[in-house]
């Protein structure tokens, strides 16, 4: 394997990873920290309560998307100004950004914090995660393409994997309710992929873009909280930390990442190795929370991965068929 292959792979992989604590760090966030049980494990020794978890410190979904999406977007803000990166946008591109950008990424990310409630954070990551099969059933309807085999079998897939995590027993009976909001998620996702590859904003580079959309983001995000009368603010520099560190990994250092491993290896590569992302979700779910992985939901997270990878390959090669044409 050649070197830049090898730090492609590497790049995909710790992006994957910062995705992967990105959950763990709103949850801390929505339960005004972490289990005690983590902690204890942590610091054997004591002297880091303040890290437990406290129902003073409790924070509303909508506030942690809004705070996270602010700080994210005043680093993309820095980014730009340090990279002299033009801010400059058309009107269409503007609305498109804080409608199918912004808005469709509060909306996922909303629903995400929603099933936090009600599932483990690692089963709501992979549910999250059959977006790319949303995403090849949406064009395959608005497109009316012809369906193949694999366009075919991936829903399928994507349906059993569905069907084992749902039945499975994961610390006790699963919530059906998480489950769709889960699934939901993953279909607010789908619409946020498109907009970002047919949208007029597609052409715009990618820190000017993530500026526009973390900004939009968070202003969806204020609506909700005030239209919901459920604004708040974090408590102590605590919960400002586990904001920042969510909004750090998941939009600076998992962005980086990611796009990094896309040009060293190519999207189709990059994007199959990206679903180790609901992998390592599951795994740090299990550590902090304590959650069981059992035979039934393990098949059921391998073919919900499996209808991800078949998605998007089929995705790509479409892609590659469209440019070739043109």
């Amino acid at each position: 394997m050649k070197r830049k292959h090898i730090l492609g792979v590497l790049c995909v992989v710790l992006a994957s990873a910062c995705y992967g604590i990105t959950p763990i760090l709103s949850n801390a966030a929505l339960n005004g920290g972490l289990p005690a049980s983590f902690v204890a494990r942590l610091f054997p020794r004591g002297g880091a309560d303040f890290l437990v978890a406290d129902a003073s410190r409790e924070m509303t979904n909508e506030c942690v998307v809004l705070y996270s999406m602010g700080i994210a977007s005043l680093l993309s803000l820095f980014n730009c100004l340090v990279g002299k990166k033009r801010l400059n946008v058309s009107g269409k591109q503007l609305v498109q950004l804080a409608a199918f950008g912004g808005g469709a990424l509060a909306g996922t990310l909303l629903l995400i914090t929603y099933a936090y409630l009600r599932i483990p954070a690692g089963m709501t990551i992979v549910l999250n995660f059959t977006y790319p099969v949303f995403v090849m059933l949406i064009t395959l309807v608005s497109k009316k393409e012809r369906i193949t085999a694999v366009k075919f079998i991936s829903p399928l897939l994507a349906l059993a994997g569905i069907a084992l995590i749902s039945n499975a027993s994961f610390g006790g009976s699963v919530n059906a309710g998480g489950v769709l909001i889960a699934l939901l998620s993953g279909v607010v996702y789908a619409v946020y992929f498109i907009a970002g590859r047919e949208s007029t904003y597609a052409s715009l580079e990618a820190p000017v873009s993530n500026f526009y959309i973390t900004a939009s983001a968070c202003l969806w995000s204020l609506a909700a909280a005030l239209f919901l009368g459920r604004l708040c603010l974090p408590t102590d520099p605590v919960m400002w930390i586990i904001l920042f560190l969510e909004a750090f990994l998941g939009y600076v250092v998992g962005l980086r990442l990611l796009l990094a491993g896309i040009k060293l290896l190519g999207s189709v590569s990059a994007s199959a190795l990206n679903t180790l992302e609901p992998a390592f979700a599951s795994l740090t779910s299990m550590a902090v929370f304590g959650e069981a992985m059992g035979l039934l939901k393990g098949c059921g997270v391998i073919l919900v991965l499996a209808a991800a990878v078949t998605g998007i390959l089929t995705l790509n090669r479409e892609d590659s068929k469209t440019r070739s044409k043109a």
